[in-house]
């Protein structure tokens, strides 16, 4: 089974999201009333930030950094370095940058760049609008994402850089 993103060249097979990862995973959503959701959800493991404190909070619970919901804007879900998306409340600016005007893929890719210049962090976001258009941007080495149309298509990407 072949998928595809938003009319791109490269589509890729769904075989490729049966990997089992063991790390951060999100979701956003706009119902037909336009009702915004985000969620972000890590497991606890050896990975990410090295030394880190016994009971450290992390950006996954966070609202603002791993996970923000606005219906005037848009709902984001945020992964990466949890520290780094903390420092820029990761979410929360995508949905300023879309409350500015920008569209979710636009307000994206801001985002990884704040991220970048402002805290040389890596991360990435998925991002619905409040009109429902989807975004999806990061600065990491690879990003599998993907979404479901209202029509019931299931549109899956995998961004390597």
């Amino acid at each position: 089974m072949l998928a595809s993103f938003a009319g791109q060249s490269r589509p890729v097979h769904l075989q490729a999201f049966r990997t089992i990862y063991r790390d951060t995973v999100g979701a956003v959503a706009r119902d037909a009333q336009g009702n915004i959701a985000a969620a972000t959800s890590t497991i606890a493991s050896n990975r990410g930030t090295p030394n880190k404190l016994p009971g450290r909070v992390g950006d996954s619970p966070l609202i603002g950094c791993g996970a923000f919901a606005d219906n005037r804007s848009g709902g984001v879900s945020a992964t990466g370095h949890g520290e780094a998306l903390m420092k820029v409340i990761m979410s929360k600016t995508t949905c300023d940058f879309i409350a500015r005007g920008l569209d979710a893929q636009h307000a994206a890719e801001a985002a990884v760049q704040v991220l970048a210049e402002r805290v040389k962090g890596l991360g990435g976001v998925i991002v619905v609008d409040a009109s429902g258009r989807i975004g999806a941007a990061h600065n990491t080495l690879r990003m599998a994402h993907a979404y479901v149309t209202g029509g019931g298509d299931i549109i899956a990407r995998i961004q390597c850089d």
